[in-house]
């Protein structure tokens, strides 16, 4: 297991009042972003957030640190001005990628852009896994996909026209 440096927080379940004695995933981007030490981040979208708040609490101790490799990436991933169509676009794109046939509650979870419950609901999408291993091997690549989806989106929203030429 990779030891983080002794001046960062250890990434553990929960809330805390200082870095001092740790940080959720939510806590530690906050830091990384330069933002005061909270678990909700002006610079990660609320739908996004309540998903690695969800998983950063029920991974043990000893399968957290698998999240660090996605610590940075949400930074960014909030587009105010079009939080809606932001969601509602990341939850279609991490449906489809996902390949199952979402249900009637699935279907409203993207329409409705509520991007938590769509993620937890398709954990056990194409098929429910065998062991909680193969379960934490597949919470990892499905935040890591979900990470993907919103990327691309805020990258969509954000991108200028380029300057009319002649």
């Amino acid at each position: 297991m990779t030891r983080s440096p002794d001046f960062l927080p250890v990434l553990s379940r929960g809330r805390h009042r200082t870095p001092a004695r740790g940080a959720c995933f939510l806590e530690y981007t906050a830091l990384l972003a330069g933002e005061p030490f909270s678990d909700a981040p002006a610079c990660v979208d609320a739908e996004l957030a309540a998903v690695l708040r969800h998983a950063n609490d029920v991974l043990s101790d000893a399968d957290r640190p698998r999240l660090v490799p996605l610590l940075g990436r949400a930074i960014g991933l909030a587009v105010p001005a079009a939080a809606a169509r932001l969601r509602r676009e990341a939850a279609r794109r991490f449906a489809a990628a996902v390949g199952s046939t979402l249900s009637v509650d699935e279907r409203r979870f993207v329409r409705t852009a509520h991007v938590d419950r769509l993620f937890w609901s398709l954990m056990f999408e194409p098929v429910p896994v065998s062991t909680s291993a193969a379960w934490v091997d597949r919470l990892v690549e499905r935040l890591d996909l979900l990470h993907g989806c919103y990327e691309s989106v805020v990258a969509e929203l954000t991108a200028r026209p380029a300057p009319a030429v002649g």
